[in-house]
């Protein structure tokens, strides 16, 4: 796997037989408006998360009722299976909603990431 930048700034990931721009986003909130209490838990489970997948330029942020958990993926990868091992691994912090976002995002670097979340009304670095 190999990263270039193309003319107009954007990460290029490049497979031995696929091309990807952007990236991907889950995001969860808690239940009830219930903060999260142990956010380092919580950061370093989803950093073994990424680990565990492979996943590429992970940016994770965390607020107090709600994460984003920013990445690129092998094209191997099952979405599925990894929503459902994030699942598994989070339950502990906190009570979380039964709804959850997964998406795509345009760009994973940071000057990107900070309008998409400010368009969502986050700070990126109070995350």
């Amino acid at each position: 796997m190999k990263i270039e930048v193309d003319k107009r700034g954007r990460k290029l990931y490049k497979f031995s037989h696929s091309v990807h721009q952007g990236g991907y986003f889950y995001c969860h909130k808690t239940m009830n408006d219930e903060t999260i209490q142990e956010k380092e838990g919580l950061r370093n489970a989803l950093k073994a998360i990424s680990v565990k997948y492979k996943l590429i330029d992970v940016t994770i942020k965390i607020y107090d009722k709600i994460f984003f958990f920013f990445f690129m993926t092998m094209p191997s990868l099952k979405p599925m299976e990894l929503i459902e091992s994030i699942h598994k691994n989070i339950g502990i912090f906190t009570k979380w909603d039964n709804d959850y976002l997964y998406n795509t995002v345009y760009d994973l670097q940071e000057k990107y990431l900070r309008i998409d979340l400010e368009k969502m009304g986050f700070d990126y670095d109070k995350g």
